[in-house]
């Protein structure tokens, strides 16, 4: 037995799993990085991919926006250009926005839709919960910052009475599916 099999771990996040569907079966799976951990070169580098891609994703329309339609191409596909005046300025907003970038709950993982249900009726609870209390104070969603109410939504949605009323809502969903399956005909 090693060492580590004894250890407990040193943070919440080190203990920390999550519920995961695959091909519809769910497994548990670690979720081992906390604030504050030191990553690996191959982390680094993960982290540093994701970071290039939420800044090209959410400067993309800034580009576009600065590039003119040209003729179509020998293949019939649309071309564009940008003026060297156009490209210095948004060279300098691309420059800018990646000095402000910092992750934040929303961009992590922001660009992607969950395909596991648990994931998403936990965010659908978490936000009708959040919507719900907003109501009850008087305010609208669409007053709230939009990164802010992301990551609210994903805090909450991680939370263990959220996942484990998700799952239940699931299984129970689920649970009624197969019963009408037999009345289907296939």
């Amino acid at each position: 037995m090693s060492n580590t099999e004894n250890q407990t771990p040193a943070t919440e996040a080190e203990a920390a799993e999550k519920t995961i569907t695959i091909q519809g079966l769910e497994f548990t799976v670690s979720q081992p990085y906390a604030e504050g951990h030191t990553i690996t070169l191959a982390e680094a580098r993960a982290l540093n991919q994701v970071r290039a891609e939420n800044i090209r994703n959410n400067q993309a329309s800034v580009v576009r926006a600065a590039q003119t339609e040209g003729e179509p191409d020998e293949n019939g596909k649309k071309t564009f250009s940008i003026s060297d005046e156009a490209y210095v300025e948004v060279s300098h907003a691309v420059a800018e926005y990646d000095r402000e970038y910092v992750f934040s709950l929303a961009s992590v993982g922001g660009g992607r839709k969950s395909s596991d249900p648990v994931e998403v009726e936990a965010k659908r609870i978490a936000k009708a919960a959040i919507t719900a209390k907003l109501k009850a104070d008087g305010r609208l969603v669409k007053d709230v910052d939009k990164d802010a109410l992301a990551a609210a939504v994903a805090k909450l949605a991680d939370s263990p009475k959220v996942i484990a009323a998700a799952t239940k809502a699931v299984k129970e969903r689920n649970a009624a599916a197969q019963a009408d399956l037999g009345d289907l005909g296939l």
